[in-house]
């Protein structure tokens, strides 16, 4: 069954090829901004999604089941769990890194609980805008920098579409700044009986530096040898077969790509960067926003915008 699969796989992504070949045709380049319904937004200068603020996973808060089933979803990644007690409240810090289907990718994610006593599988919530953290991380595949990011946040992550790695080959450099020395013992209590000492990191005023390479805390049994393997020759096979049929018909969002004579869909986010057209790169009048609609034919449908960049007598 499993090697039906694997050769039905080049003829769906040839047949996903032609639809899109002939879609791209009628209606214009797709745009990697689409994804923000998903929580994400695409940064066209450092080439990475990352997670927007209000993502929609900021719903489901985070629960150690959902490490369980994400093998079955070709997500094979390091995790390493800090659980620990602060004000009241028992905290949980995450970092993340590995292969997310066809993206490489890392996260760090601060959850906490009112609930008194924990247990492996509890669901933790995300935390309230005044908790959230200054943090930030740097993702090195075979020691090459491959992401950059940092924000206040309350889950930082990001991706690097079309890329294929193993977690081993990854090495996260993390920093996170707690508001004070109370919160920032509390969380080092706890990251020590993982088995790191001291020497594993470094702590500057409030902030705490790590390199996560190889985690101390035990995969989850749906990760081992055959899913691992099944897997991650499956994601690379796609980020293979992505690559070769369908990040050419993806647009980047750069907003020189305006000048051609293209056809685009817009989705979103993107709107306010088509309604910036000064030199001084300011919003620009209602008005002159109704002549760039009639100048380039921009109609919006629902939350998207479609725009023909051609001239109206062409």
């Amino acid at each position: 069954m499993i090697i039906l699969y694997l050769l039905c796989i080049p003829a769906i992504y040839i047949l996903i090829k032609l639809i899109l070949y002939f879609t791209v045709k009628k209606f214009g380049k797709f745009s990697y901004d689409g994804l923000s319904i998903a929580g994400f937004s695409y940064n066209p200068e450092k080439d990475i999604f990352y997670s927007t603020m209000n993502a929609w996973q900021k719903n489901f808060g985070y629960s150690r089941l959902y490490d369980i089933w994400s093998p079955m979803f070709r997500m094979i990644f390091d995790s390493e769990p800090i659980k620990f007690f602060y004000n009241d409240k028992n905290w949980l810090i995450n970092f993340w890194k590995g292969q997310y289907g066809i993206v490489t990718g890392a996260e760090v994610g601060i959850y906490c609980t009112k609930e008194k006593m924990i247990n492996k599988n509890t669901l933790y919530l995300p935390i309230d805008d005044s908790e959230m953290l200054d943090m930030g991380f740097t993702l090195f595949r075979k020691g090459e920098e491959i992401i950059k990011i940092d924000a206040r946040h309350w889950w930082l992550a990001a991706f690097k579409l079309g890329m294929f790695s193993r977690p081993k080959d990854l090495t996260m450099r993390i920093n996170i700044t707690f508001p004070n020395q109370e919160m920032l013992q509390a969380f080092l209590t706890s990251f020590e009986k993982l088995g790191y000492k001291s020497k594993n990191y470094k702590i500057l005023n409030n902030t705490f530096f790590f390199s996560f390479k190889k985690p101390r805390t035990r995969k989850v049994y749906t990760r081992n040898f055959i899913t691992d393997g099944i897997s991650q020759s499956l994601n690379k096979k796609n980020v293979k077969l992505y690559n070769k049929y369908l990040s050419d018909v993806i647009d980047n969002n750069k907003q020189d790509d305006y000048n051609n004579n293209d056809n685009f869909i817009f989705l979103g986010d993107l709107v306010p960067d088509v309604l910036k057209g000064t030199s001084d790169n300011k919003e620009i009048t209602v008005k002159t926003k109704e002549k760039i609609y009639n100048s380039k034919n921009v109609v919006f449908l629902n939350n998207d915008i479609y725009s023909n960049l051609r001239n109206n007598h062409e």
